[in-house]
């Protein structure tokens, strides 16, 4: 594997092809990372700035006459290791393209209505691409051209203020099981936001071949299963504007007696603007609320295990992130799950490829 790096206008200004150890994650919801640790050197040192790009030859795509960067890392911190004895070394880490997102607050009021799709991009646009201050504009960050379809068809309504833009979008994304990404595309040497809905690739359906991960294959190496109810609640009520016994409240939930979990959502900075927005509106805006809190509080099952790479089913070919794949086990589980991060190491011992899984 070879690991480019580039400066801030995607020129290529050095590569890597021998390294200690290189460790690549992407996530679905949220913002991926890196670490990767090579011999130091007053050259090396120099070359891994702080704001550098990296990409691996993998993620450099070819579409037409444009050239694709997927999966790109940012640095953001440097370790210096001296070490006489075994040879000193860089590490470098940060985080992918996703967390400039993360850079941006949804600073005034903003009403959502539409699809998941529109509304986030509106998300995006109003504060990223064309915000109403401009210091606040990145002029080379564009939308990417979609239509909604499937989950991101999906109506909802939403009211926020004062939340950072990258947990927003992550909150909508984990409601309706929807992924986003930012890539860097030499068509307009910009930045593109995109969403995306992994394929279905389990037992549940017809459409595509499946893939399964199990002992039986002999391509699940190693699994950790988790059932975590700590946090759950099947009932929310979201209080809105308002002050004492006149707060707004929706509610939900028809579970009663000792099966009712209740979870108390505080959204006092949503307002109606004095009936400016109509009440069945406003209360919509609410439950939308709910239902990300709701989903957030759920029974967590998730799977982390060690797959074969080079087995019958691979990474960026028989499978993707996002994607939901069937999970077996030799104690009774079996059950379609979600790939919701991907973990790539590779060092001398060799490639190593560890998925998280959500039911």
């Amino acid at each position: 594997m070879d690991i480019y790096i580039l400066n801030s206008s995607f020129e290529k200004v050095g590569i890597v092809n021998s390294f200690i150890s290189a460790i690549w994650t992407t996530r679905y919801y949220s913002p991926g990372d890196f670490e990767l640790c090579v011999g130091a050197s007053m050259d090396v040192v120099t070359l891994f700035q702080r704001g550098m790009y990296l990409v691996r030859d993998q993620d450099i795509i070819k579409n037409g006459i444009y050239t694709e960067y997927r999966h790109v890392m940012r640095i953001t911190n440097r370790t210096i290791n001296v070490d006489p004895e075994n040879g000193d070394q860089l590490i470098v880490t940060g985080k992918d393209l996703k967390s400039i997102l993360y850079q941006r607050v949804i600073i005034d009021q903003t009403v959502l209505s539409g699809s998941v799709l529109s509304c986030v991009d509106q998300l995006v646009d109003e504060n990223i691409t064309t915000p109403v201050d401009e210091v606040r504009q990145i002029s080379n960050f564009a939308i990417a051209d979609q239509t909604a379809s499937g989950a991101l068809a999906t109506s909802m309504k939403k009211q926020i203020t004062g939340k950072n833009l990258g947990e927003a979008i992550g909150e909508i994304c984990m409601t309706y099981g929807v992924g986003y990404d930012v890539y860097f595309s030499t068509n307009g040497f910009a930045f593109y936001f995109e969403m995306f809905e992994g394929e279905d690739r389990s037992y549940n359906q017809s459409d595509n071949p499946y893939v399964v991960f199990s002992n039986e294959f002999g391509n699940l190496l190693s699994c950790e299963y988790v059932e975590d109810a700590s946090e759950y609640a099947n009932s929310y009520i979201v209080a809105g504007e308002g002050e004492g016994v006149d707060r707004t409240k929706v509610m939900s939930g028809t579970a009663s007696g000792i099966a009712r979990y209740e979870i108390w959502v505080d959204q006092r900075t949503a307002s109606s603007n004095s009936g400016e927005i109509p009440e069945v509106e406003y209360l919509e805006q609410l439950r939308q609320d709910g239902l990300e809190a709701i989903r957030e509080a759920e029974v967590i099952t998730t799977f982390a295990g060690e797959i074969d790479g080079a087995g019958q089913f691979t990474f960026g070919n028989d499978f993707f992130l996002g994607d939901v794949v069937q999970i077996e086990t030799d104690y009774g589980i079996n059950v379609a799950a979600r790939i919701i991060s991907v973990i790539e190491s590779e060092n001398e011992t060799g490639y190593s490829i560890i998925p998280a899984f959500t039911e």
